[in-house]
């Protein structure tokens, strides 16, 4: 009996085996399998711009200062003209014309004087007769001193006063070549031809003063500013 049961025990393990079933669990072996990696490069950053090159620094000339003529900051003028010289007694003389009584001559006027102010101005001025008439009248002569106020119309026009004091010769019953002092006044315009010459006129009451002769003047001349 026990044979028989070994028997169908070791044909029961033979099918088994024959069925493709295993008792025994299969043992695999492992293989190491290497993936081959490929380095990643990592570029290398740009380089930065070259910073640009600081401008030059600009330097500026220092200005030439000249010094000043002394003349120039002055203002410093002279100017001389032909003088139309009426005079009469009792009565206003007439630059533009004759009348009975009246002496009329022919001078020459020299000024000398300077801006010190925009507006104000000083002056000396000299008048001489050159030529004299019959009615018995000294050649005229006269010496004043004035202040000038001063203001310009345009760029080349100025228009001027004269107020101040004057000493001229004059004529009357006692004394042909008397000489008397007082107020003297007048009005003049004043162009520029260049930076340093000009020409001009002007009109003066040689003498304003009660008991004297009339005394007028027109000058028309030419001025040099230093």
């Amino acid at each position: 009996m026990k044979l028989r049961n070994s028997i169908i025990a070791i044909i029961a393990l033979s099918s088994m085996s024959f069925a493709g079933g295993d008792i025994i669990e299969p043992v695999f072996e492992q293989e190491t399998v290497e993936v081959p990696v490929e380095p990643v490069v990592i570029p290398e950053p740009a380089p930065a711009p070259a910073p640009a090159p600081a401008p030059a620094p600009v330097v500026k000339a220092a200005p030439v200062v000249v010094a000043p003529v002394v003349a120039e900051a002055l203002g410093l003028y002279i100017a001389g003209g032909i003088t139309d010289i009426a005079a009469k007694q009792d009565e206003r003389a007439n630059l533009f014309s004759e009348e009975d009584m009246q002496d009329r001559q022919v001078g020459f006027t020299g000024r000398l004087g300077y801006d010190f102010m925009d507006y104000l101005g000083a002056e000396l001025r000299g008048t001489a007769g050159l030529s004299k008439n019959d009615v018995g009248y000294p050649k005229f002569k006269q010496i004043g001193a004035y202040l000038k106020p001063n203001y310009d119309l345009t760029d080349t026009l100025n228009l001027y006063g004269l107020i101040g004091a004057s000493k001229a010769n004059l004529a009357d019953s006692s004394d042909l070549d008397a000489k008397k002092t007082g107020l003297s006044y007048g009005l003049g315009l004043d162009y520029a031809v260049s930076d340093s010459i000009s020409v001009f006129t002007d009109v003066v009451n040689y003498m304003k003063k009660s008991d004297t002769n009339s005394l007028w003047g027109l000058t028309i001349g030419a001025g040099y500013q230093f």
